[in-house]
């Protein structure tokens, strides 16, 4: 029976795994909330600059056209998000990965070897 394997905390690769995550989620996260924030507090504070056309002879106003920019920003930050995860995380995480495989895989000294086990003592 194999044990859960457990990281552990001076590992590098870990902390860098950790680094990186942390500055791209709280980078994002910041980054999509001032936005957000941004638009309410425009909604708030001017809200008559939202009325107003894009031209003299359009129905469609700025308001709309900063709705339709904030939802595609989003969209964006998303793509990012995921553009960044599969060039920047997911190799360290595969790393981790086999370096755990290989860890699994070397004999463990102090411990009994099963190599001379049978299926009658298993049983």
């Amino acid at each position: 029976m194999s044990t859960p394997f457990i990281v552990p905390k001076s590992d590098t690769s870990l902390a860098r795994l950790k680094k990186i995550r942390l500055r791209l989620i709280l980078g994002l996260t910041v980054l999509t909330l001032g936005t957000y924030f941004g638009f309410i507090l425009l909604v708030a504070f001017v809200p008559h600059w939202l009325t107003l056309p894009l031209s003299t002879e359009s129905r469609l106003t700025t308001g709309i056209v900063a709705g339709i920019g904030l939802y595609w920003f989003c969209v964006a930050v998303t793509g990012f998000y995921t553009w960044y995860a599969n060039r920047r995380i997911d190799p360290l995480l595969r790393e981790m990965q086999y370096s755990a495989d290989t860890q699994d895989s070397l004999p463990q000294t102090g411990q009994p070897s099963d190599a001379g086990a049978t299926t009658s003592s298993l049983a």
